[in-house]
């Protein structure tokens, strides 16, 4: 293996909106081979968005590559790394990598290989924003020694701050993330259709009446913490607003309700670590979300 990430080869199969960003990032201190996409359309596409590299369908006649990077969907990473151990391409010096968040770099199962995980907790639904905004990035990292040896400096050097993770708790880590991105997102949008339903008129091409309580309380939490950033009538003790609520929710979608009760339950813990409510009211109010949760 080259002892130089600059003289390092790089080919990406699956080469999406994650495929392409990094494969743009990493194309300032490597060399970028082939771009392997399902059609020649789609690879032409990110070789012109990455600004470098071969579009390339399917697995035969490909070239040697220090590096690897598998960035399909998750459900074809192991048919993917099977296909390119068959292509017979693969070196026993070649270290293959995937950014998968939920699986672990065994999954691969390339025995003869090196291989590593590296999870980017960053959100590529638009890769022109990813490509400039991709600094300061946070990523799970796992795998064998030698190949996180050469894959942290080079997510290091494109601005990442990877981290360790442990393999055998690879999903648990991936729910922590789907839970503070994905579920954040269907969150709001439960939260848009109850202000909705309460006859809240919102323009379509106007900012939201709770974007700047949106903003607020995500400013506060990462200055200060859950239990300081915590409000409301929970962190209060306040159980006659929550049953005004609960019955405020009876005869809307069942799903409303079942996410409140979900989630005033999650806060119980929080407002008794605050200490401003009284054990009594939290007793209370707990006594409501489990007859409604049901």
């Amino acid at each position: 293996m080259p002892s130089q990430l600059s003289i390092f080869t790089l080919s990406c199969i699956g080469a999406g909106r994650l495929g392409k960003t990094l494969c743009h990032l990493f194309s300032k201190q490597l060399h970028i081979g082939q771009i392997i996409n399902r059609n020649q359309e789609s690879a032409k596409l990110a070789v012109d968005f990455i600004g470098c590299g071969q579009a390339h369908t399917g697995f035969c006649d490909l070239k040697p590559a220090n590096l690897w990077l598998i960035a399909t969907p998750d459900n074809s990473i192991k048919q993917t790394a099977a296909a390119l151990k068959n292509s017979g391409v693969l070196r026993d010096t070649d270290i293959v990598f995937h950014c998968s968040g939920s699986l672990s770099a065994d999954s691969l199962a390339l025995d003869n290989n090196a291989t590593a995980s590296v999870h980017p907790i960053h959100s590529f639904a638009n890769p022109q924003n990813s490509v400039t905004q991709f600094v300061g990035t946070a990523c799970g990292i796992e795998g064998q020694p030698e190949a996180v040896h050469v894959l942290q400096p080079l997510f290091e050097n494109i601005g990442a701050a990877p981290f360790a993770i442990a393999s055998e708790h690879k999903s648990l880590y991936h729910a922590a993330t789907v839970m503070t991105c994905n579920y954040l997102v269907s969150l709001m949008a439960l939260g848009e259709q109850m202000l909705a339903a309460s006859g809240v008129d919102s323009q379509a091409d106007s900012p939201s009446p709770l974007e700047p309580l949106i903003r607020q309380t995500l400013d506060n939490y990462l200055r200060t913490g859950a239990v300081s950033a915590l409000t409301g009538p929970i962190a209060r003790g306040d159980s006659a607003t929550i049953e005004a609520h609960l019955g405020a929710l009876q005869g809307q979608p069942d799903l409303w309700q079942k996410v409140y009760c979900a989630l005033g339950n999650a806060t119980l813990e929080l407002s008794a670590q605050q200490g401003q409510a009284s054990a009594d009211s939290l007793a209370t109010i707990s006594n409501l979300l489990d007859v409604h949760g049901q």
